[in-house]
């Protein structure tokens, strides 16, 4: 007898079908409750295992023993018409097509949950300000780039639970490294943190952030050693593209985290022929790195408690570049200190001059000093080098706001928003853009409370910016009481002027500018000019607020009065909103020339070109509008 009949007649190819089917189905029953129950995932890798290994120890058993009429023998004992008479073996063939036919409905149903989902998928735009520009911007769903990944917080699985911030510091350090990889689209960090702790379907999340994978993992550190988890999964199916556990001294990290960037490389686009770098000049001080990261959250939550972390860094190495310049960041956007963020800014720079926090925060603080050839040049050679950074193309949109270029400033904010549409300062400056460039009304629709999850961009765009721009858009859409979002984020130190100047605001906002008595007109006339500030949210509660109710109240002789003082004394009386539609009656004053002169925008429109909303005239007048 050939080996093809007597395989055929020990049932092995019905046994091995069999086998495989019920295996398949197994696995997808399995991959769809271990995701639901959150159970680690080496309980996947071990039923793939096992059921690895009993393929072939089921065909072994098919060979070896015969399931006869009258009960398992083994082959060498069974009688030739025992093993054909068909007994049981009558039951294999209707199970195996059993098997195919719950098989098939298997594979039916996951078509059909894709189906629904793509479906569904435009029910969630809308719900945010990001993701309802998105979606009108796009116009319809975008199909999902294959090279997508989105990198969830890892875990902290170290005892200690307050060093969550170092497992989110590497979280971040992988998606700046991932970001790098060419073809590779990667959502922003604020993107991804807000799924930070979920537990449930992965596939949905991927949906949701419309990425064709995932990258999750863990972090276990104790004394000077680490272990570093993570896997890469398929979105599309669930399945579990690579994983890996890491477990290195504490001062190999760096190298940790290349390695995960280089196997998303070599899964992703294939081999680069190089891993990818997490961040240039690197630490070899792990005391170092700790109160970088340690910095690094605190300045995110604007906690001035990140300047003692990050000089505890530069004080373990002075040579760690990245530490120097998240202090410029600092002293840039904490509390507007420009002096301390060049130096900063330079001292990082002279360590490594490609440093992009670095390169920014310089750029933004030169607007202090009207020094805004040079603060452009600086913001193209960051964006040169990193294109992609959410944080940068904010700061810039803000500078080409300053200088009138609000044109541009939209082109910014909407590549920014793109990028991470969950960056609030960058939603907002986006907002003011949108305003200045005639689309108020579009502005307003995305502002709107029910559109936003971001409390402090509604009470500010919905408090604030009817002061300095124009009330009349807002009057049906500002909510009957106070908005308490902005009273949270004055600082423990604002001035009690600066509180007194936000309440008179708000009855502003809320009743009209008519409900501003001439003594409350006065008072403000009291701060505006005359008071200073240190922190930026200060500085944009105090002055901005009070300046625009004082255009809004007709009160333009004393507000260009005030910036032409504030020039002569070298204090900051630089304001972006003042190119929008509502300040024609400011750009027309018989001053407001010389206050281009005072801070320098004369002279960069010389070197550069001009706005359409000011020229000279052939008698060399400058005439604005």
């Amino acid at each position: 007898m050939s080996l093809f009949a007597e395989l055929k007649r020990r049932n092995v190819f019905r046994v091995g079908i069999a086998y495989a089917v019920a295996a398949w189905l197994l696995i997808q029953i399995a991959d769809i409750m271990i995701d639901n129950i959150g159970a680690p995932d080496w309980v996947f890798r071990t039923v793939l295992l096992v059921l690895a290994i009993g393929f072939p120890v089921s065909l072994i058993m098919a060979w070896a023993f015969e399931l006869t009429g009258n009960g398992i023998r083994r082959e060498s004992e069974a009688d030739v018409s025992e093993s054909t008479n068909p007994g049981p073996l009558r039951f294999i063939g209707p199970a195996v097509i059993a098997l195919l036919a719950v098989a098939l409905g298997v594979l039916l149903y996951q078509s059909g949950k894709q189906a629904g989902s793509d479906s569904g998928q435009a029910d969630l735009a809308g719900k945010t300000v990001a993701e309802a520009l998105l979606a009108e911007e796009a116009g319809s769903a975008k199909a999902i780039n294959p090279k997508s990944i989105a990198i969830l917080p890892f875990l902290n699985m170290s005892a200690d639970e307050d060093q969550e911030y170092f497992s989110d510091g590497i979280t971040e350090e992988i998606i700046n490294a991932v970001v790098k990889i060419p073809g590779v689209s990667v959502p922003a960090r604020t993107t991804v943190f807000a799924y930070k702790g979920h537990q449930g379907d992965l596939r949905e999340v991927g949906e949701t952030l419309g990425v064709a994978h995932i990258l999750e993992g863990s972090i276990r550190s104790q004394g000077d050693q680490i272990r570093v988890t993570a896997q890469l999964i398929k979105v599309e199916d669930g399945f579990h593209l690579w994983s890996e556990t890491f477990d290195r001294r504490l001062d190999n990290i760096f190298a940790v985290q290349e390695e995960i960037a280089s196997a998303i490389a070599a899964e992703l686009v294939g081999n680069l022929g190089g891993a990818p770098v997490t961040i240039p000049n690197q630490t070899s001080n792990m005391a170092a790195y700790d109160a970088y990261l340690k910095g690094r959250a605190a300045l995110r939550d604007r906690d001035p408690v990140a300047r003692v972390y990050l000089q505890q860094a530069i004080d373990a190495d002075p040579e760690f570049a990245p530490a120097y310049a998240a202090m410029a960041i600092s002293y840039q956007s904490m509390n507007e200190n420009p002096d301390l963020a060049v130096a900063m800014a330079d001292r990082a720079l002279a360590l490594d001059p490609s440093n992009v926090d670095a390169l920014n925060a310089k750029a933004a603080s030169l607007r202090h000093y009207r020094r805004w050839l040079e603060a452009e040049s600086m913001f193209q050679q960051a964006l040169a080098i990193d294109p992609s950074s959410a944080e940068l193309l904010e700061d810039y949109a803000e500078f080409l706001a300053f200088v009138g270029r609000m044109d541009e400033a939209l082109q910014v904010t909407s590549r920014g928003m793109s990028i991470d549409p969950n960056l609030v300062p960058l939603v907002a400056a986006h907002l003011e853009a949108l305003y200045a460039n005639g689309e108020g009304a579009r502005a307003r629709q995305l502002a709107a409370p029910e559109s936003t999850d971001q409390g402090w961009l509604a009470g500010m765009w919905l408090v604030a910016m009817p002061l300095w721009l124009d009330q009349s858009l807002f009057t049906d859409f500002v909510p009957a009481p106070p908005r308490p979002e902005i009273l949270q984020y004055l600082g423990p130190d604002t001035p009690q002027w600066a509180q007194q100047a936000l309440g008179l605001a708000n009855t502003a906002a809320i009743q009209g500018l008519q409900a501003l008595s001439p003594r409350d007109v006065e008072t403000l006339k009291s701060f505006y000019g005359v008071r200073t500030v240190g922190s930026a949210l200060d500085r944009f509660f105090g002055i901005a607020i009070t300046r625009g109710l004082l255009i809004n109240a007709g009160e333009i002789d004393h507000v260009i009065a005030a910036d032409l003082s504030l020039i002569e004394r070298d204090l900051y009386p630089l304001h972006e909103w003042q190119w929008t539609p509502s300040r024609a009656q400011l750009r027309q004053h018989p001053l407001f020339p010389d206050y281009l002169a005072g801070i320098g925008l004369i002279e960069y429109w010389d070197a550069t070109s001009w706005p359409s909303f000011c020229k000279r005239n052939p008698e060399g007048v400058i005439q604005c509008q």
